[in-house]
């Protein structure tokens, strides 16, 4: 369990106020600033400089709240990891980007279910960003992540590299032809919400080039990729998302990679984990798991 007054400390780095936060823990605003001094006195540091609406974190504050952060995910990862222990349950726990898990993990998960047909697995498909909170929340053990994340804040090792690409229907004048990146404006964008790894990835593809989501003529936004892909077969407009999660309509013909000039992208896919993590080994044992069931 995480110390009251290091729960305190998060929630106003959390909310950068004293009174919403002892109105979200339900306790005085003298409550919250005596817990906070109590921690600059134990440390020995000074955490917050300057006062009301006006502070901020020092920087032994920053650092303690990484530490923090860390050790609240950790503990509320204990009471299911002693639960796992006791129990002899095998389980695996983890979160997938979009892409990662409808086309890149199945065959994957099926095959560790065969060798082991007594595990439990539970696995979420969130966007980069809601991961990324599953993670310090302690609600997952790893996330396997397209998109980009703050590699400062958590341990990675690189799944593959992967080729991102443009798609449009092969009736769309763009598929017969190599195209440069500022013709295809003229199109409809169709693309995932903000916070999506593929969006993430396109959108730095464009502000490399001087461009932006909002130079197309038109914009559509949907969080499905099937629907997406629905959309660019009926010419509706274009998409760019990853290789992997298109592979099998352009191999049938129903969708056609675009050829553009200078555009070529690869990004990684990563298996992302907490720093100081309380079961690192039995994380990266999974990591080589997923590696050798995806190359077997």
């Amino acid at each position: 369990m995480l110390d009251f007054r290091l729960q305190t400390f998060l929630t106003l780095c959390e909310t950068g106020n004293y009174t919403k936060t002892a109105q979200k823990l339900n306790m005085t605003q003298p409550a919250v600033s005596q817990h906070i001094q109590f921690l600059e006195d134990y440390y020995q540091v000074t955490l917050i400089s300057g006062k009301g609406k006006n502070f901020s974190l020092t920087e032994e504050g920053k650092a303690l709240q990484e530490y923090a952060k860390t050790l609240s995910a950790n503990s509320e990862r204990i009471l299911p990891l002693l639960h796992r222990i006791k129990n002899q349950v095998k389980s695996l726990n983890f979160g997938a980007t979009l892409t990662i898990g409808e086309y890149t993990l199945p065959p994957v998960l099926y095959q560790i279910f065969k060798e082991n047909p007594e595990i439990n697995i539970t696995m979420y498909v969130e966007n980069t960003q809601i991961l990324q909170e599953m993670l310090w929340e302690g609600k997952i053990d790893f996330a396997l992540l397209e998109g980009n994340f703050n590699r400062s804040e958590f341990e990675n090792k690189i799944m593959s590299n992967e080729k991102f690409i443009g798609v449009c229907s092969p009736d769309n004048k763009a598929a017969s032809k190599t195209n440069d990146l500022e013709e295809l404006l003229e199109q409809t964008l169709i693309l995932r919400e903000p916070g999506s790894g593929t969006r993430d990835i396109l959108e730095q593809a464009l502000y490399n080039q001087n461009l932006n989501v909002k130079d197309f003529k038109r914009r559509i936004e949907i969080g499905n990729m099937n629907a997406i892909k629905e959309l660019c077969h009926q010419n509706i407009g274009i998409t760019f998302m990853y290789r992997e999660a298109v592979k099998k309509e352009i191999s049938q013909g129903y969708l056609k990679e675009i050829p553009i000039r200078n555009f070529n992208i690869s990004h990684p896919f990563s298996f992302v984990y907490l720093k100081d993590s309380l079961d690192k080994s039995q994380i990266e044992y999974w990591f080589e798991r997923i590696i050798q069931s995806r190359n077997g």
